[in-house]
């Protein structure tokens, strides 16, 4: 977000900046700023930005003069020497997500790297990246390397069932890098891969745990659930009738946000729903709480009452 005519309090923008403005008179109509990972100022405008009441704000960072700054949002994939080229030694790179490095670097060139998120990278770089970057609101973390392997990454959402993760056309040596959810459909007897590394969610069999766990890091949350679920993601509303359509109980994995009808009386779900394996939020009326309380084995998130923001469970 950036205004040279911004006025009034500036609240819950994930970047505001501010380097196209050019002096401290541009700034005079903010009287605060508010909930805002990351402020970019210009270098000459630092005194009159920090004169800004502010609340909630994860960092500033000063620009100097004639210094181009990249900002990518989400996942983003480069080779270890896309760091070091002499082009870019008067930028900087601020990433709000994941930064994956499919190859070791060698030097760092630009003037400043911000990472809010994660930083994966082959092992061979600790040196370089430990000098080269700036700041890390997240974790850096580097994965064994070897000469030929592939880094399949997926961002977004990812279901993969035995067959896809036993990764047969690949080698050994080979990562999977999830940036998003990883959701496993099924039983898994083999993993191809070498490491599957996610940062987000993962939901997997828990039959599978021994299989999955020795090679699996997550940066973020993991579930593990029973049988053979259905899977929601993204957003959902359940009324009465899908309760009563369903001609057995059934697990339910929820990866999202989600909410229940009043109309469900609570009878209905304790016959309709065997287990609840719940990664993020679950909106119901106070009479159905106690019920998905004892529902839900796997709760990463909250399950609040309708109507209460703050009623968590």
């Amino acid at each position: 977000m950036t205004d040279r005519r911004l006025e009034g309090e500036v609240t819950d923008v994930a970047l505001l900046d501010l380097t196209s403005l050019t002096s401290a008179e541009d700034l005079a109509g903010i009287t605060r700023i508010s909930d805002v990972a990351m402020v970019l100022v210009p270098e000459s405008l630092m005194a009159a930005v920090v004169g800004i009441p502010m609340d909630d704000v994860a960092m500033v960072v000063p620009v100097p003069g004639g210094v181009e700054v990249r900002v990518h949002t989400g996942a983003m994939v480069m080779g270890g020497e896309a760091l070091a080229g002499p082009e870019v030694k008067d930028s900087i790179l601020i990433v709000t997500g994941t930064l994956i490095l499919t190859s070791p670097v060698p030097r760092v060139a630009y003037r400043q790297i911000i990472v809010i998120g994660l930083v994966l990278a082959p092992h061979g770089s600790e040196a370089a990246l430990g000098a080269g970057l700036t700041r890390v609101t997240g974790s850096v973390d580097y994965y064994p390397y070897a000469e030929g392997q592939e880094i399949k990454v997926s961002t977004g959402q990812l279901r993969a069932d035995g067959g896809v993760l036993a990764n047969p056309s690949g080698g050994p040596d080979d990562l999977l890098v999830v940036a998003g959810q990883l959701i496993v459909t099924g039983p898994v007897a083999k993993v191809g891969y070498r490491r599957i590394l996610v940062a987000g969610q993962m939901l997997a069999p828990r039959d599978s745990q021994a299989v999955l766990g020795p090679v699996t890091v997550v940066k973020g949350q993991l579930a593990w659930y029973d049988g053979q679920p259905r899977f929601f993601v993204g957003k959902e509303r359940f009324g009465r009738s899908f309760f009563e359509l369903l001609d057995r109980p059934l697990t339910l994995a929820l990866v999202g946000s989600f909410e229940l009808d009043p109309d469900v009386p609570p009878e209905l779900l304790r016959d309709k729903v065997a287990e609840i394996v719940l990664v993020g939020k679950l909106i119901a009326p106070s009479q159905l709480v106690g019920v998905l309380q004892l529902l839900t084995t796997e709760k990463l998130g909250v399950i609040t009452v309708a109507g209460d923001d703050d009623g968590q469970r």
